[in-house]
C-alpha cells in the first residue's frame, strides 16, 4: 500500500467509522434517560428482548439486502428492468414469509424461553414481563426485514442518500419515540416502570414502519420510470428459480457467521441465570448484573467496536486488488497496516474503560449501583478490544476467499464460548460470562490470523514490535490518570455535570499523553502514515466532498 493509498484507506475508514460512531453515541446517550425511567433493574428485560432480536432479525435478513443490492446494481446495468422489478418482488416476499414465520414460532415459544431464559427461581411476574416483551418484538421481527428489502434495492440502484435518510429517519423516530412514550406512560399516566421497557421495544417496529411509509412516498415519484422500462423490454426477466437461487447462495453464509458471531450474547442471555445459580434470595442481584452487563456495559465497551465495522469494510477494496492482481507483498502490508491501526486506536480507548470505570459509570447512569456497575465495567473493557479485533479478522477472512474456514472457526468460538461459560462461572461468579466472551474472541483472532499466515505467508513480528510501543505508551497514560488522582481530582461524587467536566479533563490529558509519547515513538507516522495534523485535514476534505 502506498502512502497515498494509506492516507485514503485512513479516511475512508475513518468516515464510515464516524457515521457509525455517531449512530452509537445516540444510542449512548438516550439510555441515560430512558434508564431512569425503567430503573436499572428492569434493564435487565430490555437486555434479553434484544439480544433475542439481533438473532432473530439476523435469521430472517442475514446478507440479503446486500444480496437483493448486488443483483438490483448488476441487472439495471444490463438494462434488464424486468429482472430488477423481480428481483423486487421475490425479495418483498422472502421477507415477509421469513419474519411471518419466525414471528409467529417467537410468540408461540415466548413462556417457555422466557422461564427457561430467567431460571426455576424467577418468579411468575418476571416471566410474563419477559414474555410481553417477546410478543411485542414480534412486530418489529416482521416490519424490519420487510424494510430491509427497500433499502437493498434503492442501494442497489445507487440511491444512497435515500438509503441514509431513512436510515436517520428510523433512528431518530425510534430513540424520541421511546423516550416520548416512555415519559407518556411514566409521568403522565403514573404507570409501573416496566411500561418503559415495552415502549422501548415497541419503539423498534414504530421507527420501521415511519421508514417504510418515507420509502412508500420515495416510490410513489420514483418506481414509475422502472416499471414502464421493464413494460417495453422485449427480453424476458431471468427465471424466478434462478434468482432465488442467488439470493440463498450470497445469503447463507453470511446467516451462519452472524449466529455465531452472537453467540456469546446468546449464550449470556440463555444460560447465564442457570448458570450461577441464581436462588430466590439473590435473583434480583444476578438479574441486576446481567441487565448492567447487557445493556450499560454494552453500550459503552461497543464504542470502540465501531472500529470493527469502518477498518473492516475499509480493508476490503484494497485487500481484494491485491487478490486479483496477485500482489501478496502488498497484500501482507495491508492486513498488518490494518491490524496495527485498530491496535493504535483501540488500545488506549480499552485503557480508558478499564482504568475509569468508575467515574464513567458514574456520569453515564448516576450512583444507583455503581459499585456493582464499575466493577462490571472493568471485566468487560476487555471485550472492546477483542470484539473489536475479532470480527476484523473475520472480514478479512471471508475477502481472502476463506469463508468456509473463517465459519468453522466461529463455530469454534462458539463451542470455547459454550464450554468455558459454564466453568469459569463456576470457578469466577458472574465475570466468568465476560471472561468466556474474552477467550472466545481470542481463540477466534488467534485461528484466523495464523491460518492467513500460513495461506499468504503473513508474519506479524512488525505488529508485535508496534504493539510493545503502544503499551508503553499506554503505561504513560495511566500514569497520567494516577497523578490526576493524587491531585484529589475525582468525577465520583460532585454532581453528573461537573463529573463529566472532570472526566473530560482525564480524557484530554490521557490522550494527550499518549498522543506525545506515541509521537516520540515515531508510532503516528509508522501506522497511520501522516501526522495528526495532515490526518484531520484529510478527513475533512472527504467529509465534504
Amino acid at each position: 500500500m502506498t502512502q497515498r493509498q494509506k492516507q485514503s484507506f485512513m479516511a475512508g475508514a475513518l468516515t464510515s467509522s464516524v457515521g457509525i460512531f455517531i449512530s452509537k453515541a445516540i444510542g449512548l446517550f438516550y439510555i441515560v434517560p430512558f434508564t431512569a425511567m425503567a430503573t436499572e433493574n428492569n434493564m435487565f428485560f430490555y437486555s434479553q428482548a434484544y439480544t433475542y432480536y439481533e438473532l432473530l432479525l439476523n435469521i430472517c435478513t442475514a446478507g440479503f439486502p446486500f444480496a437483493i443490492a448486488a443483483l438490483v446494481a448488476r441487472y439495471a446495468n444490463k438494462n434488464d428492468f424486468k429482472t430488477v422489478m423481480l428481483v423486487r418482488k421475490l425479495s418483498m416476499s422472502l421477507m415477509l414469509a421469513s419474519g411471518f414465520i419466525i414471528a409467529i414460532l417467537f410468540a408461540m415459544m415466548s413462556f417457555p424461553l422466557a422461564q427457561g431464559t430467567l431460571g426455576p427461581s424467577a418468579p411468575i411476574e418476571d416471566i410474563k414481563t419477559l414474555q410481553t416483551c417477546f410478543i411485542l418484538l414480534t412486530f418489529a421481527i416482521v416490519t424490519v426485514p420487510f424494510l430491509s428489502v427497500f433499502r437493498g434495492f434503492y442501494q442497489g440502484l445507487k440511491e444512497l442518500k435515500v438509503y441514509a435518510v431513512s436510515q436517520v429517519i428510523e433512528q431518530v423516530v425510534r430513540v424520541g419515540g421511546l423516550l416520548a412514550l416512555s415519559a407518556f406512560f411514566i409521568y403522565i399516566l403514573k404507570m409501573n416502570n416496566i411500561y418503559a421497557i415495552y415502549m422501548g421495544v415497541f419503539s423498534t417496529s414504530l421507527a420501521a414502519v415511519i421508514a417504510i411509509v418515507y420509502y412508500y412516498r420515495f416510490d410513489r415519484k420514483n418506481i414509475g420510470d422502472l416499471n414502464r422500462a421493464a413494460r417495453y423490454q422485449k427480453e424476458p426477466a431471468v427465471p424466478a428459480k434462478e434468482l432465488f437461487k442467488e439470493l440463498l447462495l450470497f445469503g447463507l453464509p453470511y446467516l451462519l457467521a452472524s449466529i455465531l458471531g452472537n453467540s456469546m450474547s446468546i449464550v449470556n442471555n440463555s444460560f447465564f441465570m442457570n448458570a450461577v445459580k441464581a436462588t430466590s434470595e439473590n435473583y434480583e442481584y444476578y438479574t441486576l448484573v446481567l441487565g448492567i452487563m447487557q445493556t450499560n456495559c454494552n453500550k459503552l465497551t461497543s464504542i470502540p467496536q465501531v472500529l470493527a465495522i469502518g477498518f473492516g469494510a475499509g480493508i476490503v477494496p484494497y485487500l481484494t486488488i491485491s487478490l486479483e492482481n496477485k500482489n501478496w507483498k502488498e497484500l501482507q502490508k495491508n492486513v498488518l497496516d490494518c491490524l496495527d491501526t485498530v491496535l493504535y486506536i483501540g488500545m488506549p480507548l480499552f485503557i480508558c474503560l478499564l482504568a475509569l470505570a468508575e467515574p464513567i459509570y458514574y456520569v453515564m447512569y448516576g450512583d444507583a449501583n455503581l459499585t456493582i456497575g464499575a466493577e462490571v465495567l472493568r471485566w468487560s473493557s476487555a471485550i472492546s478490544i477483542t470484539g473489536t479485533l475479532s470480527p476484523i479478522c473475520s472480514s478479512m477472512m471471508m475477502t481472502l476467499r476463506l469463508r468456509r474456514q473463517s465459519i468453522f472457526y466461529l463455530f469454534i468460538g462458539f463451542v470455547v464460548k459454550f464450554v468455558s461459560f459454564f466453568v469459569l462461572i463456576d470457578m469466577f461468579g458472574y465475570s466468568g460470562a465476560l471472561t468466556s466472551s474474552i477467550l472466545t474472541s481470542f481463540v477466534v483472532i488467534f485461528l484466523n490470523l495464523q491460518l492467513i499466515q500460513n495461506k499468504y505467508h503473513v508474519h506479524y513480528g512488525r505488529t508485535f514490535k508496534r504493539f510493545f510501543r503502544i503499551c508503553l505508551c499506554l503505561f504513560a497514560m495511566n500514569g497520567s490518570f494516577v497523578l490526576l488522582r493524587l491531585t484529589g481530582l475525582d468525577a465520583v461524587g460532585h454532581g453528573r455535570l461537573m463529573g463529566t467536566l472532570i472526566l473530560a479533563v482525564y480524557g484530554i490529558v490521557g490522550m494527550g499523553v499518549y498522543y506525545f509519547t506515541s509521537s516520540c515513538l515515531g508510532l503516528p507516522k509508522a501506522i497511520l502514515g501522516l501526522n495528526l495534523t495532515q490526518l484531520i485535514k484529510r478527513f475533512r476534505k472527504r467529509g465534504k466532498a
